[in-house]
């Protein structure tokens, strides 16, 4: 049987999908982080490996046709060199082609060939398709690059707000308590030392992201005022895409995928929204339904030369696993 395999490869976990040319899903892999720049390569091709293997031999294939593999970290010439062969030494598919994963969020998303997404996890990247297939995949490399919105710097930013409403310099909000409460510190000054001590794990500061929505939505100013900053940086980083795609008066489909956009409270989206819409006033917002390894899977369909039309998405969507399905609020 000529199967396909989708990978997407991020700084929290592997996933990765086998499935017949019809789109039956016959397998999933799962498996820890393989972004490279934060866990080595030897690391991120380990756990490439196991993902792929699991859902291989729960296929019962030996082998895929082709491999999509979706891989966060993937930003610059070079990258793309480490990895190829690193994948090569795998031997889970005749073919191999490597992508940024933010290809698969947009794929997982987007309705026709043409898009924009950006990604917002625990770090944060976008990308987008004009419609003569011209790709552009921003660096994503952190401030280096000038980005900023993620979890991991927002979990800061929140931390930054919540010390500054203790000591004064600050407005008061109710993510000081929540802060405390979520990280276990009897008190803003222990809280200070265990941070000092570095006696916070980074999963733990990532948990207070959700917080913060919470907060806003519950009207807290100062929430209200980060949540606000994060949909304008959003809004910006997708209007330039769409400006350098020549997008503009296009109803472009911007894709928002990434577990910032799984938060409580229209605020985040409806700021994206408006600033979208100063420069692509026709522009779509689409939060998708399905993981970004759905998108890995039909760029693998596609690459193979599968027309996706409706029957593969039926049969996409009747065998895929329900953890794979995303719930929106």
């Amino acid at each position: 049987m000529n199967c396909v395999l989708g990978v997407d490869g991020g700084a929290s976990k592997t996933l990765c999908l086998v499935a017949s040319q019809d789109g039956s899903v016959l397998g999933l892999g799962c498996a820890g982080p393989s972004n490279h720049q934060i866990c080595g390569l030897s690391e991120a091709a380990a756990q490439i490996g196991q993902s792929v293997q699991q859902a291989l031999i729960q296929a019962s294939v030996e082998e895929a046709a082709l491999g999509m593999f979706c891989v966060a970290g993937v930003d610059l010439p070079e990258d793309y060199a480490l990895l190829l062969p690193a994948v090569r030494r795998l031997q889970v598919s005749q073919q191999i082609v490597i992508k940024n994963d933010t290809m698969a969020a947009l794929r997982s998303g987007r309705s026709r060939p043409w898009g924009v997404v950006v990604v917002s996890g625990t770090g944060t990247n976008a990308a987008g398709r004009a419609l003569d297939g011209q790709e552009i995949v921003l660096p994503g490399l952190g401030q280096i690059s000038g980005d900023w919105g993620g979890g991991s710097a927002i979990s800061l930013e929140i931390v930054r707000r919540v010390m500054r409403a203790w000591d004064g310099r600050g407005e008061p909000t109710m993510l000081l308590q929540m802060a405390l409460n979520a990280l276990g510190a009897p008190s803003p000054e222990a809280l200070l030392r265990m941070l000092y001590h570095n006696q916070v794990e980074q999963e733990q500061l990532l948990g207070l992201v959700p917080l913060l929505f919470e907060a806003a939505h519950a009207g807290d100013a100062v929430a209200c005022a980060l949540v606000t900053e994060i949909g304008t940086e959003v809004g910006i980083t997708a209007r330039t895409l769409i400006r350098r795609l020549s997008l503009q008066d296009k109803n472009v489909e911007v894709v928002l995928a990434g577990g910032m956009f799984k938060a409580k409270g229209p605020l985040l989206i409806d700021t994206v929204k408006a600033v979208i819409h100063e420069v692509a006033p026709r522009a779509v917002i689409v939060l998708p339904r399905v993981e970004p390894v759905v998108g890995a899977l039909l760029l693998a369909l596609e690459a193979i030369g599968v027309q996706v039309d409706g029957a593969v998405r039926r049969n996409i969507q009747t065998s895929l696993p329900p953890l794979l399905l995303i719930e929106r609020r």
